[in-house]
This record gives structure tokens, C-alpha cells and sequence, in this order.
């Protein structure tokens, strides 16, 4: 393609410099005709002029004079030379400079306002297409960047181009758009998926995934009812079931969501961590049912999260260090607990991963990854930017907020490597 352009741009140029060209060539022409016509003409007057000569030595002419000078006349209305010829030896290779200000004018111009190092950086992540595609796919110990995720979706949008019948593209495109937060892209890509395989269990839940983000009422109905169609086809898929759960979780249906989550658990092994994650949200998804049933007497609440959050459990995935210091004025209770917890930026409130501690000596530090995720199939991972939130309870209930202790962090971009810093200072009424 680069070749295709280069080749253009020449024969654009080529065009340019003839259209130039053409009136010098123009004038060249004319003059070279006058300058033929003028020699004729003097050849005539050489000619007329002997003959005069000729026929006064013959004594046929009276008046020699009189007609010398009528032919001079003659002779000078026919010849056209107004032009001095250092003028016109000067005016007539004008046509070479301008030339080369068009050629050297009109790539210098390109190459600084043109789109070339797009153009040039478009065509090296095509080269590179092929091995980064390698590395997502096989190669699970080197974790593709940021940047390389860019790239890939850049390929991959230029392969579909050319080649827009592959559903798993379009499939891939969508997730891709969706990690960088392009929701028009990621909808337009998996709506294209759909139409091209519209039977694909992946392509169904991305699909309906797109329809629950939307924010529209009746596009969030439509996703329930495709998704009960998905379960009726494919009843023990975790992650349409787990989708399920999310979205009487988002209406805040406490109820429906534990019993859907009631069901995945029969579908997991019950000494997994997956198990443990769905007794996470179970808990979590009660305590909201207790506080909602009695919201005058939080304290009464009997309802302790599941004692895995204060396990040890190895870090999965992408790993945030989070030192957490307290101010001067915060006043640690003897006994308590420290809740750690991310939450998506624009989302539900609930935490996407948490951890609970016994309170610590501050300063301390924490790490959080998608082995601390609340629910199955969102992992912190899934999630662009995000916030973590510290907070000491007095009790293991975190729900019983009056009292308690928070702090919070700024806004987390995915892969930072730095340790995160947040101070709990702040009094919750």
C-alpha cells in the first residue's frame, strides 16, 4: 500500500510539473515559428532586392530608390522581433526552477503537515501484527502492554478490512474496544459478529454484555431475554450464569442475584477459589438485604462475610502494591478490621475486589489482583481505571459505615506499577 501511494504521489507530481511546463512549451513554440517566418521574410527581401538590383542594370526600373525603400518598409511590418534576445534566452529556462520548487514544495509540505509518520507507524505495527498476535494468544508468560493491545486492535481493525466475514474477529475487536473504553466501536463490532454467527455462546454473551451497558431500558430487557435464551441452551455456563447474577445485582434484587448465585455454586468445586469468590458475594449481596430490612439498626446486622476474604491467597494476574497510612487524627479501635477495596470509577458500587484484615500496624502494605475478585467473571482485570478505597471497621460488617474510618486514592490507570497511596482521614457520618 505504502508503494501504491508513493507511486501516485509521483505520477500527481509528474502531472503538476507538465500542466507548468505546457505554456513554457507554448511560447517556445511560437517563437521558434516567428523566428522561421522572419527568416523567410529576409530571404524574400535578399531575393526582391536582387532582382531590383537586376533590373536597373537592365535600365527597366526609373525610380530605384522609391522602391528600395517601399520594400524596407514591407520588409518591417512583416518581422516581429520587439524581444531582445539576452531577454528571451533568460525568460525561456524559467520553466526549470519552478520545477523544482513544485517536486522539493510539495513533499517538504507533506512530510510536515501530511499524515506520513501515521501512515509509516500504521505500516510497522502491520509488520509487527503477525508476532504480537502470537504473543496474546500462545504466549501466557509475557503479558502484552498497553501499547501492544493498541497495536493489535489497529491490525486487527486493517485485517478486517479486508476481511469483514470473520465473526471471532469481530468478536476480538469488540472485547479489545471495550478494554480501552470505545463502547461505539465494541457495539458496532459485536453487532457485526452477531449477524455473522449469531449461534457462538461468546458472541451471544458479548452481545448481550453490550446491550446491558447501554444504559436504555429497553435494550437492558432485551439482554434478560436473550440471556434466558443462552441459559436454556447452554445451562451450566458459569459466565451466563454469572452475568445473570450481575444483572439482579445492578437492580439491586439482592434476592434473585444470591439465588442465581446459589445455582453457580453447584456448578463449581467447592474447595476452588471460585467457590470461595461466590461465598464472597452471597455475603455481600445479604448484608444489603439485612440493611435494607432493618436500615434504623445497622448494628444488629448478624451477618459476617465469608472468612476467606482474610486468607492468603496468591496473587493472579496483574498485581497493585497499596501502602495505606492513617492521619494523625484517626483514632484505631482496639479491635477491628482494615477492608481494602477497588471500585470501578463509573460503575456499580459494588467492589470489584477486597480483602479483610485484622487491623495491622500502620503504615502497611496490601496487594490487590483478580485473585481478590468479589464475583465470578469480574476481575479487576476487566476494568481500565479504578479507585481503591480503605477503610477501618470497628466490626468484621464493613455496611456499618457510622463511625468508621476511610480513605481513598486517585484514579488508577490498569498496569500502574507504582504503590498506590492512601491515607485514611476521613470520618464517616
Amino acid at each position: 500500500m505504502i508503494l501504491q501511494f508513493w507511486l501516485a504521489s509521483i505520477l500527481l507530481v509528474i502531472i503538476a510539473c507538465a500542466l507548468l511546463t505546457l505554456p513554457f512549451i507554448r511560447r517556445y513554440k511560437n517563437d521558434r515559428q516567428s523566428d522561421r517566418r522572419n527568416q523567410l521574410n529576409r530571404a524574400l527581401y535578399d531575393v526582391r532586392l536582387a532582382e531590383l538590383e537586376a533590373d536597373e542594370a537592365q535600365d527597366i526600373i526609373v525610380d530605384k530608390k522609391t522602391l528600395l525603400t517601399e520594400l524596407q518598409h514591407n520588409l518591417l511590418d512583416d518581422i516581429s522581433d520587439n524581444q531582445p534576445k539576452a531577454v528571451y534566452k533568460n525568460s525561456k529556462m524559467l520553466w526549470l526552477p519552478a520545477i523544482f520548487v513544485v517536486i522539493f514544495g510539495s513533499y517538504a509540505i507533506y512530510w510536515s503537515v501530511g499524515a506520513y509518520q501515521q501512515v509509516d507507524s500504521w505500516q510497522s505495527v502491520l509488520q509487527r501484527y503477525p508476532d504480537l498476535q502470537n504473543r496474546l494468544f500462545n504466549d501466557r508468560a509475557n503479558r502484552p502492554s498497553e501499547q501492544d493491545l493498541r497495536d493489535i486492535m489497529l491490525g486487527l481493525r486493517t485485517q478486517l478490512s479486508y476481511q469483514d466475514n470473520d465473526p471471532d474477529g469481530w468478536l476480538l475487536y469488540s472485547r479489545l474496544a471495550l478494554l480501552f473504553r470505545d463502547s461505539d466501536a465494541a457495539s458496532d463490532a459485536i453487532n457485526k459478529a452477531y449477524q455473522l454467527d449469531p449461534s457462538s455462546i461468546e458472541i451471544r454473551l458479548v452481545y448481550i454484555q453490550m446491550k446491558m451497558q447501554s444504559g436504555d431500558p429497553d435494550s437492558q430487557v432485551q439482554a434478560e431475554s436473550l440471556l434466558n435464551k443462552v441459559l436454556k441452551d447452554y445451562p451450566e455456563d458459569l459466565e451466563a450464569w454469572s452475568m445473570y447474577a450481575f444483572m439482579a445485582l445492578e437492580r439491586e434484587d439482592y434476592a434473585t442475584a444470591i439465588q442465581r448465585w446459589q445455582k453457580m455454586q453447584t456448578l463449581v468445586a467447592q474447595d476452588s477459589q471460585q467457590a470461595a469468590t461466590l461465598r464472597d458475594s452471597i455475603a455481600y449481596a445479604q448484608q444489603q438485604l439485612n440493611a435494607a430490612k432493618n436500615s434504623t439498626d445497622v448494628d444488629s446486622q448478624v451477618d459476617t462475610p465469608d472468612d476467606s476474604m482474610e486468607e492468603k491467597i496468591a496473587p493472579v494476574g496483574e498485581v497493585y502494591q497499596v501502602e495505606i497510612a492513617i492521619d494523625k487524627q484517626v483514632i484505631i479501635p482496639q479491635n477491628g478490621f482494615l477492608f481494602v477495596y477497588a471500585q470501578a470509577v463509573a460503575g456499580p458500587p459494588m467492589p470489584i475486589a477486597a480483602i479483610k484484615m485484622p487491623l495491622p500496624d500502620f503504615p502497611v502494605r496490601v496487594e490487590l489482583s483478580d485473585a481478590n475478585a468479589m464475583m465470578e467473571g469480574v476481575k479487576l482485570s476487566n476494568y481500565p481505571n479504578f479507585i481503591i478505597k480503605a477503610r477501618i471497621s470497628t466490626g468484621s460488617n464493613i455496611n456499618n459505615s457510622a463511625g468508621q474510618w476511610q480513605g481513598q486514592s486517585g484514579e488508577i490507570s490498569a498496569g500502574e506499577k507504582e504503590p498506590i497511596q492512601v491515607v485514611v482521614s476521613e470520618l464517616l457520618q
